[in-house]
C-alpha cells in the first residue's frame, strides 16, 4: 500500500467523525423557539407530518430519525433561514452557546450574503482572464484568501470605529 493510500485510509474515519458533529437540529429548534413556532405550526407550514417532525427534531440525537435533504430545505424555508446561513451558523459555532449570542447574528447574515454571490462573481472574473482554463486555480489559495478577507474586515471595522470616535469627540467639543 502506498503512503498516500495509508494516509487516506487513516484519515477517512477522522473525517467521518468530524461530519457527525455537524448537528443542525439545535439551530432549527432555536429558530423555532425564536419564531414561536411549535411542531404543530411547523408541520402546517412544511407539509411534513407532526409525527415525522417529532422524529427528526427529537432532542436526543440517539432517538432521532434521519432527515432527508428535501425535509431539511423545507424546514429551513418555513423558518425563513437561508441554507447558506444555516451551514455557516453550524460550521462557525461548534459551541452551541455561541449560536444563541446575538452579537454574531449580523456577522452570520453578512457572511451568508458574501458567500451567496461570491462563487458566481469569481467565475465571472475568471472567465474574463484570457487563456484561463481552470487548471490554474488551486485549493491551497483558500488559506491566503481567508486571511486577506479577515484583514480587510478588521481594517474596515477599525476605520468605522475610528470615524465614530472622531465624530463623538467633535460632538462632545461642540456641546
Amino acid at each position: 500500500m502506498s503512503s498516500l493510500a495509508r494516509i487516506e485510509a487513516t484519515e477517512a474515519p477522522a473525517l467521518a467523525a468530524k461530519d457527525e458533529q455537524r448537528d443542525y437540529i439545535p439551530m432549527i429548534l432555536q429558530a423555532m423557539a425564536e419564531k414561536d413556532t411549535g411542531q404543530r405550526k411547523l408541520a402546517l407550514k412544511t407539509g411534513i407530518s407532526k409525527t415525522r417532525l417529532a422524529l427528526i427534531l427529537h432532542h436526543d440525537p440517539a432517538k432521532r430519525a434521519l432527515m432527508t435533504l428535501v425535509e431539511f430545505q423545507t424546514v429551513l424555508h418555513a423558518l425563513d433561514i437561508n441554507i447558506i446561513q444555516a451551514i455557516i451558523r453550524v460550521e462557525t459555532f461548534r459551541d452551541q452557546t455561541l449560536l444563541r449570542d446575538q452579537r454574531y447574528a449580523t456577522l452570520i447574515a453578512m457572511l451568508s450574503e458574501v458567500f451567496k454571490g461570491l462563487p458566481s462573481m469569481l467565475i465571472a472574473a475568471l472567465e474574463e482572464i484570457e487563456g484561463m482554463d481552470g487548471s490554474e486555480v488551486r485549493k491551497e489559495w483558500a488559506g491566503p484568501l481567508q486571511t486577506a478577507v479577515v484583514q480587510r474586515l478588521v481594517k474596515e471595522v477599525s476605520s468605522v470605529l475610528a470615524r465614530r470616535a472622531s465624530l463623538s469627540e467633535i460632538a462632545s467639543l461642540t456641546i
